[in-house]
């Protein structure tokens, strides 16, 4: 939807956007390198979801993805790139509690997330299902065991 806005920054007008029965929300702010909050999005309804591939990739200046942490991610079978390119990002914690027992791919879902350095978050996923690991974290050279 704002694919290649790269000088979207404001996204305060989707708090209140009823997507509850979106299922694809892939490449929706891919290429806003300008966004930073997308608190608004905190309250989105995505339990109907089952694609967020490269949903915010290329979001160079995402640090903080707080407002994510209550998503209902669990029907979602893809994450591809979804985090791809955003080289800010350092802070997992608000993930930790998704349950992705549904997703069958993650492959470059943090690639290029070079601001990483701890991913004992992602721990308590349940990843038993997916057969598509490939290049989670390439690039991802602060991430240490």
């Amino acid at each position: 939807m704002f694919n290649g806005c790269s000088l979207l920054s404001d996204i305060n007008p989707l708090q209140n956007w009823n997507i509850s029965n979106v299922n694809n929300l892939s490449n929706v702010f891919n290429g806003c390198s300008l966004l930073v909050d997308i608190n608004p999005l905190q309250n989105w309804n995505v339990s109907n979801c089952n694609n967020f591939g490269w949903m915010f990739t290329g979001c160079s200046l995402l640090s903080e993805i707080n407002s994510l942490q209550n998503w209902n991610v669990s029907n979602s079978n893809n994450f591809e790139g979804m985090f791809s390119g955003c080289s800010s990002l350092s802070d997992l914690k608000p993930l930790k509690n998704w349950n992705v027992p549904n997703c069958n791919n993650f492959s470059y879902i943090f690639k290029g997330c070079s601001s990483l350095s701890d991913i004992k978050a992602l721990q308590n996923w349940n990843v038993s299902n997916n057969n598509n690991f490939r290049d989670i974290f390439f690039g991802c050279s602060l991430i240490r065991e």
